[in-house]
């Protein structure tokens, strides 16, 4: 009996193409899904940030307006210049102030002209000027009983010095030989000055003290500084 030789059975791709589709619509599902996640989680992380940002932030302060530092204490007041400061002399003017004694003191007055407050401390410069010219004027400091303290200025307001000298030139024996028809004065810490008009009689110098709060000062010099 002879036996035919067995053929090897040939295999059939029994998927069926409805399958398939099943299969790719699948993928596509989870493709799609791991998509809109990832979008989510970088605008999610986008406005966290934003966030952050936003809540560690903190306005500017500005000056002049009342706004404190982060610590709560007011801001520094700018330094006095000399455009926002008007200068004036006394109105009695020095005769009336020990002229009599042979010697003299007058009171000049710094008032803030402008909408800011201001400060200052110590003595200002004082330069006589004579016939017209500034003379180089020798200036000692002197005290009135206290020690220079910070004046802060407030719009409209004033504060005030004392400038001290002789009427008489005790060395001659005479009256002083000149007299000023004006001074240059500058408020402390501040190079430019401004003229003043006023007659003081000009023996060589003036003792000057520091400017204190108010618009009058008729405190004796106590000590002499420098």
């Amino acid at each position: 009996m002879t036996v035919a030789p067995t053929q090897p059975a040939k295999t059939t791709d029994t998927t069926e193409p409805a399958e398939l589709l099943i299969k790719e619509a699948r993928a596509v599902t989870r493709r799609r899904r791991l998509g809109w996640f990832t979008v989510f989680s970088v605008v999610a992380l986008a406005c966290l940030i934003v966030a952050l940002i936003a809540g560690s932030s903190k306005p500017a302060s500005k000056l002049g307006n009342g706004d404190k530092s982060p610590k709560g204490s007011a801001l520094a007041i700018v330094p006095c210049t000399t455009s926002q400061l008007r200068v004036a002399s006394d109105r009695a003017g020095w005769h009336a102030n020990f002229a009599a004694a042979g010697q003299f003191s007058e009171t000049l007055t710094f008032t803030n002209v402008s909408n800011s407050a201001c400060q200052f401390k110590g003595w200002p410069q004082v330069h006589a000027v004579v016939n017209g010219v500034t003379t180089s004027t020798p200036m000692t400091h002197v005290l009135q009983n206290t020690r220079p303290a910070l004046v802060r200025l407030a719009p409209h307001r004033s504060a005030s010095f004392d400038i001290f000298g002789g009427d008489w030139d005790p060395v001659h024996n005479k009256a002083c030989p000149e007299t000023t028809n004006g001074l240059m004065v500058a408020p402390p810490g501040v190079s430019n000055s401004v003229f003043v008009k006023v007659g003081e009689p000009f023996c060589g110098g003036f003792d000057i003290s520091p400017v204190i709060s108010g618009s009058t000062d008729r405190d004796s010099w106590t000590t002499t500084v420098h």
